[in-house]
């Protein structure tokens, strides 16, 4: 099981406006607690290499502070023992705050006037997913997490079987029920159960940006998309009855859904980019593109995860790179990003390894206007 934080876009921005001394210190982790003590080890090289860097803009009593904070951290054997598979550690002078993710992370000690967020906006709009698994015999509500992990979740009302909800052992059964027989009893009673299904499962899913897959036979996927008030349900799902299969092999069904789902989000994207590009509604230049984020200008960016260029940004927009890190500078394109959700926008961060147009990377905006 995996252990995460979530995060929410208010909580982001809050951590966006502060200023002052800001660690950031991010690394990959395990779930599995027997390996937890090499993450351990990590983290406090990464916390030496931070304390030695704040130096430069810290006075010696805000260096002990987070020095202590992050030692009593590094020493917390129960906060070792539940992890998941990326973990983002924020710290000032005056807090500390812990974010367990479910998607690794690149490791960084970053120390600047503010913090370095990038790597916890992949967790604003995670390629996860719900998958709801239905048959005669069982329901499960699943989440397909970041980290392709399938958890299963507690939905209090959810109907056990079919019979939970219709009081009938075998939907296929041939004797009168009420005024009901035959098919048209079957096919009202499989309505009846389905809608027992989706209202137990709906005040759970609903208002997330999840996608919902469904992992049954092809004729409940039919009856339940016509009874689905939820807008993410995916047209494609599982084919094939649930019932006896191993959760594994219902994980390994949804992966390829879950691929497609994501390159579909990032062709839409690049369709959309170049829909505008003949409106003079786009933008691929760093500096550029900074200026027209304080104006509040990009509606949606396009951004590759692990790219970093340091540097500082003006109050105008204007923007002073620089060939490395310190004390002093931080990721533009960490601000740009931050900036970008502040006035609304939308952002969507992309892997190297994943199919987007290179000729759009590191960065590419679509604008609210010319």
């Amino acid at each position: 099981m995996l252990y995460k934080d979530t995060i929410r876009e208010k909580q982001l921005l809050k951590l966006a406006a502060q200023r002052g001394v800001c660690v950031s210190i991010f690394l990959p982790t395990t779930p599995l607690t027997q390996a937890a003590q090499a993450d351990r080890v990590t983290f406090k090289n990464l916390s030496k290499a931070a304390m030695e860097q704040a130096g430069a803009i810290a006075d010696k009593r805000q260096i002990v502070a987070m020095t202590e904070a992050l030692e009593e951290l590094q020493a917390d054997d129960e906060f070792w023992e539940f992890q998941a598979n990326g973990l983002g550690v924020l710290v000032t002078p005056d807090s500390i705050n812990t974010f367990r993710l479910a998607y690794g992370v690149e490791e960084a000690a970053e120390v600047s006037d503010r913090f370095h967020l990038k790597p916890l906006t992949s967790a604003l709009q995670p390629m996860a997913a719900y998958v709801l698994a239905i048959s005669q015999k069982s329901v499960m509500l699943y989440e397909f997490t970041a980290a392709q992990e399938l958890e299963e979740l507690d939905v209090s009302d959810l109907p056990a079987d079919f019979s939970d909800v219709t009081k009938v052992t075998l939907q296929r059964d041939r004797s009168p029920v009420g005024k009901l027989q035959g098919d048209e009893g079957a096919d009202v009673l499989q309505r009846q159960f389905l809608r027992g299904v989706e209202s137990a499962v709906r005040p759970i899913i609903s208002g997330s940006n999840m996608p919902l897959i469904l992992a049954t036979t092809k004729e409940f996927q039919s009856m339940y998309q016509s009874l689905n008030s939820y807008e993410l349900l995916v047209e494609q799902g599982v084919d094939g009855s649930t019932e006896g299969i191993e959760k594994e092999d219902i994980r390994q069904a949804v992966l390829p859904i879950t691929k497609m789902l994501r390159q579909e989000r990032i062709e839409q994207w690049v369709e959309l980019f170049h829909q505008r590009k003949s409106e003079s509604r786009t933008n691929t230049d760093l500096p550029t593109i900074a200026k027209l984020v304080l104006r509040g200008q990009v509606s949606h960016l396009l951004v590759e995860s692990g790219a970093v260029q340091y540097g500082t940004l003006s109050d105008l927009g204007e923007i002073t790179t620089s060939d490395s890190r310190s004390a002093n500078t931080y990721d533009l394109i960490d601000e740009i990003v931050i900036k970008v959700i502040e006035n609304g926008g939308e952002v969507l961060g992309v892997r190297r390894e994943e199919d987007a147009p290179k000729d759009l990377m590191p960065m590419a905006a679509i604008l609210r206007w010319a």
